[in-house]
């Protein structure tokens, strides 16, 4: 073999193994593309009824407002969530309602009472949730037992009693994840589930 046939082999093997290699990146670029379009990302920034009149589970929110509002839109808030940068602190962990004593409640999620009563002379209710978060409430009064089980939306006490956040104008609302790091409620009620259908 000479060298003008070593050269040729070496042209022809880097040329096999240039398009070997566009090979593989067109393959992925199109596996890429089937995928992209065999899925479509479905997200409600609402509950939306669908046509037979029933809201679409998969998009709800997995928490609802702890007090009633009318249709979609958000009660006002008197002051809002201010996560400090670390836990010792100041901030306003969670956000305060404004509504007035006799207010009724009801449960953002299913869960249950763990604490219904007193802290240093606030009147506080504590509902566990099932995804581990636990939400507070002053100044709220119950008449239901703790460990009493609650469904979403179900009414569980109302707005009375004393608090150092709040008193008889607003009710404050907190939120804490199982590892007890603080969330803003606001977020948790307006986020959704995304579901991905195939086309």
């Amino acid at each position: 073999m000479n060298h003008k046939d070593r050269r040729k082999r070496r042209f022809v093997f880097r040329r096999c193994q240039e398009e070997r290699r566009r090979m593989r990146q067109n393959n992925a670029v199109a596996v890429v593309i089937v995928l992209a379009l065999s899925l479509v990302v479905v997200v409600s920034p609402r509950s939306v009824p669908s046509a037979s009149g029933s809201a679409d589970v998969g998009c709800a929110a997995a928490f609802i407002w702890p007090v009633r509002t009318s249709g979609s839109v958000d009660p006002p808030l008197a002051r809002v969530f201010d996560n400090p940068a670390q836990p010792w602190l100041p901030g306003h962990r969670g956000v305060d309602i404004a509504t007035g004593t006799g207010t009724q409640l009801v449960s953002p999620a299913d869960g249950h009472i763990v604490f219904s009563g007193k802290v240093a002379t606030k009147d506080v209710i504590s509902i566990r949730h099932a995804n581990g978060y636990t939400t507070t409430y002053e100044p709220s009064v119950s008449t239901l037992p703790k460990g009493a089980a609650l469904r979403q939306g179900q009414e569980f006490g109302i707005v009375r009693g004393n608090s150092d956040h709040c008193d008889t104008t607003c009710l404050h609302w907190g939120m804490k994840t199982g590892d007890r790091s603080y969330r803003d409620p606001v977020h948790e009620v307006h986020k959704r589930r995304i579901a991905l259908k195939p086309l």
